[in-house]
């Protein structure tokens, strides 16, 4: 009588229990690298810098924004310094600036922390204004008060002024159940392009 040889057992054959295993830890791990995946968000072009950064920011959603400018000199001067400004006012946070043109940027939000005494030059490339807007937003869900002295270009025509800010949009903030105690833009100097040495206090 012959006798057949054994059937060769497959990594998803449950009779051998540690294949059975490592199969099934292979697809859990495939399953969470898809889910992974799937809650970043892939990006292009440097259209809406500012307002990508924060909704991702305030949705806890990495994103990966490429191309930016490619060909043309990657991420502005105003950018890189709202990056720097970003990392001073979060914590557990991750950004990967690609060293080759700058043209790509991986953001994985952390945590908004706040803090007080914190000091950040806008550069003059762009007005305080690009700067406090976000900052704005963000300020709003830090885990404790934010108080930053902000450098730069008070007026110009590219950005709202410190004034509008002072005068108009702190005050509409209250229509969204925002108490105005202990919100105040405070202009130290004023500075205009092409050198700025304005200084505001948020």
């Amino acid at each position: 009588k012959k006798v057949s040889p054994p059937r060769p057992r497959r990594a998803h054959d449950q009779s051998h229990p540690r294949l059975g295993e490592r199969a099934a830890n292979r697809l859990r791990r495939r399953r969470q690298a898809r889910m992974g995946r799937d809650k970043s968000r892939r990006l292009s072009g440097s259209r809406d810098f500012r307002q990508r950064l924060v909704l991702a920011t305030l949705t806890s959603t990495p994103i990966t924004i490429r191309d930016i400018r490619a060909g043309e000199g990657g991420l502005c001067p105003h950018e890189m310094s709202l990056l720097r400004l970003l990392d001073k006012v979060s914590d557990q946070h991750v950004i990967d600036v690609n060293d080759t043109g700058r043209t790509k940027v991986g953001y994985k939000p952390g945590v908004i922390v706040g803090g007080k005494g914190l000091e950040h030059d806008c550069g003059v490339h762009r007005g305080i204004g690009y700067f406090i807007e976000p900052l704005l937003l963000l300020g709003l869900f830090a885990r404790s008060p934010l108080s930053v002295r902000l450098k730069g270009i008070t007026n110009d025509t590219k950005d709202l002024s410190v004034d509008t800010f002072r005068m108009v949009t702190l005050h509409m903030l209250k229509h969204f159940g925002v108490p105005l105690e202990g919100l105040e833009l405070k202009i130290e100097s004023r500075g205009s392009p092409p050198r700025g040495g304005g200084e505001v206090l948020l």
